[in-house]
């Protein structure tokens, strides 16, 4: 009960130091793209875009994404607007006009992307729309963070818990490719997040989080918080909780567990083996003294490869029993029980014959599994 009022309470705090925090908030980056000309002042461009970004606001705050143009011609402007997916209308709304009014300054590039903590906008001067390319970016942010105890088996966490968020985004249809969760690490927590914009595809929205991903174990790798945005997907982790939103609880799985998994496939393999080379060793036996005539003792060959594969493990013998009843015909056999599988035989007889219908071609076997 005591962890629920908790949680209650930080719902509603959030939202609170989300509003104060985006008020003084600088860009976590801005991008120019070098390969796009710049526009003139006062020009048909200027005027185009200038009219998009006031569309922006309003419309994105309704579901936290939008996408239009405006223009004609070489001067047509195209726009993308994405809010954080755990924050209001009021937040995104303000923060898409903040970031409208920001991406004016700094460079005259006809390409340009600028992200804020809740929020990115993104304008070109061609159609990007439904296209996936990853543009990952660092923000300096960064390298304020602290170092952790144990970073080796801390970026395990923390890339078990991303994955697992990765593809709760990916392909969960309820999440509009935003999720968030949380893992217990030593004595504290740590708190992930992954979002996509809702124009590309499941599987384009996969690969933007895995490249992602390998760019924050790059810049990020034992540190205590990291984030890298791009043009369609962003990810980023804390030791605090710094969303406001539901979220899914992992638990990495442990040593033993991982241990017990693999002695147990250790003795499966072992005994798939020992079956094996017992099936091997009674075959040989079988071929070679077929061909000295010993029927009998072939017939005791065979019966005690049917030992070898009866359904019940308990029931097979040994391998030092094997080798002992080949040695030996002292030795009294058991009665072979059913074996894991049997082999069928269907006759089809001509009706108008009276000759043994397994002389002829029309003798026919099937497989039946038990």
């Amino acid at each position: 009960m005591v962890k629920n009022l908790f949680s209650t309470m930080l719902s509603a705090i959030i939202p609170l130091f989300m509003l104060s925090a985006l008020t003084n908030a600088n860009p976590l980056y801005t991008y120019c793209f070098n390969d796009a000309i710049n526009y003139t002042a006062n020009s048909q461009f200027e005027d185009n875009l200038h009219q998009l970004l006031q569309w922006l606001p309003s419309n994105t705050s309704v579901t936290g994404f939008y996408n239009n143009y405006f223009g004609d011609g070489a001067d047509r402007v195209y726009g993308e607007a994405l809010c954080r997916g755990d924050v209001n209308q009021t937040i995104c709304q303000n923060c898409i006009k903040i970031a409208s009014q920001e991406v004016l300054n700094g460079c005259k590039s006809k390409e340009k992307i600028i992200w804020y903590e809740f929020c990115q906008i993104h304008y070109s001067f061609q159609n990007f729309s439904t296209l996936m390319v990853y543009t990952g970016k660092y923000p300096d942010s960064n390298s304020l963070e602290k170092n952790v105890s144990n970073p080796s088996h801390f970026n395990e966490v923390l890339m078990y818990l991303m994955n697992n968020l990765s593809s709760e985004a990916s392909f969960t249809p309820s999440k509009r490719m935003f999720a968030v969760g949380e893992i217990k690490f030593s004595k504290s927590n740590i708190y992930g997040l992954v979002q996509c914009t809702p124009d590309i595809k499941k599987s384009d929205c996969r690969s933007c989080i895995t490249s992602a991903l390998g760019d924050l174990n790059a810049c990020c790798q034992g540190l205590q918080g990291g984030i890298v945005v791009s043009r369609n997907c962003n990810v980023r982790f804390e030791l605090y909780r710094f969303y406001n939103a539901s979220s899914m609880s992992l638990t990495y799985p442990s040593p033993a567990a991982a241990g017990k998994w693999k002695i147990g496939m250790v003795g499966a393999v072992t005994c798939i083996s020992a079956f094996v080379i017992a099936v091997l060793i009674v075959s040989s036996v079988v071929y070679l003294r077929w061909k000295k005539g010993g029927q009998e003792e072939v017939i005791r060959c065979i019966h005690i490869g049917l030992l070898c594969v009866q359904e019940d493990p308990a029931a097979r013998p040994t391998m030092s029993s094997v080798v002992a009843l080949l040695g030996s015909e002292s030795i009294g056999l058991a009665e072979p029980r059913q074996p894991a599988f049997s082999v069928g035989r269907i006759v089809l007889p001509n009706q108008s014959s009276t000759t043994d219908p397994s002389a002829c071609d029309m003798t026919l076997s099937s497989i039946s599994p038990r």
